[in-house]
């Protein structure tokens, strides 16, 4: 399973590095949405990125969803669509 993780990592997806300001935007997320700690800081990463192009969030989570809407991200909830 690691290794087809790792796969992934360099095949699929795109790494961004953690960085001081990474991390601040994620504290400051925590204080003005209802996130846990790495929801933040993906969030972050992703609202930070200028490399990424349009993409649609899809989460389960609906305080993250809103979350993502109110950092500008287009989101939706995979569960709403059977």
């Amino acid at each position: 399973m690691y290794k087809l993780l790792i796969l992934h990592c360099a095949s699929e997806y795109r790494t961004i590095p953690m960085s001081g300001a990474l991390l601040d935007r994620a504290m400051q997320l925590t204080q003005q949405h209802r996130l846990r700690g790495y929801d933040a800081v993906q969030l972050a990463a992703l609202t930070a990125s200028a490399v990424l192009p349009p993409l649609t969030f899809l989460s389960a989570d609906n305080d993250l969803i809103a979350a993502a809407r109110s950092e500008g991200l287009s989101a939706d909830n995979p569960n709403l669509h059977p």
